[in-house]
Order: structure tokens, then sequence, then C-alpha cells
């Protein structure tokens, strides 16, 4: 499971929420040089989104924290906009969602 965290967060900024399948097909496309001058910025200037420096690195340029509010922000997002009717192929947290809904759906006027 590390594993896969660690690739996913190596291609955050890419194509969003991957498969374990294409986040590799995708990292192995996307040159080292790329990954470092990201992690140079943030050497030299600090975080890009809230400037600190001194803080622990996260990607792309960003401190964990600003990793982490962006990560969320966006699947924020992505959820609000989602219809599962729309996609076959959405994103396995999604899925469960939907699927522990339609179980117990007919539980919620039992209350």
């Amino acid at each position: 499971m590390r594993r896969q965290e660690s690739i996913l967060d190596d291609v955050f900024l890419q194509p969003w929420f991957l498969s374990l399948e294409i986040a590799n097909a995708v990292r192995n496309l996307i040159p080292a040089s790329h990954h470092h001058k990201m992690r140079a910025y943030f050497e030299d200037y600090g975080c890009m989104k809230c400037g600190k420096s001194g803080v622990r690195y996260g990607s792309n340029g960003m401190c964990k924290s600003c990793v982490q509010s962006v990560k969320l922000k966006i699947l924020f997002a992505v959820k609000r906009r989602w219809n599962p009717a729309e996609h076959e192929t959405s994103p396995r947290t999604f899925n469960r969602v939907a699927q522990a809904r339609a179980l117990l759906a007919d539980l919620r006027g039992r209350q």
C-alpha cells in the first residue's frame, strides 16, 4: 500500500485519480528532471503555495501541509461534480460510497 501512495504522490497534479497501473505508466513517462526542478524550486524559494521555508517538502514545489490541503480541495471539487451514472470506470473510492448508499438506502426510513 505504501508503494501505491508513493506513486500517486509522485504523479500528483498529473491526470487525477489514476489506478496504480496508469499511475506507473504516467510516472515512467515523466523525466526525472521534472521532479527535480520542483524540489529545487522549493529548496530555493520555499513552498509555492504558502511561501514557508524550513518545512517538510511534500511534492510539486509545495510543503507537506499545502499538498494535503490542495489534494483535499481537488477531491472535494471532483466529488461535488461526480455523477456515478456518467462514469462506469470511476474512481474506486466514489464507487464504494455509491455502493454503500445503494445498499443502505432501505434502512433510512427505519430510524
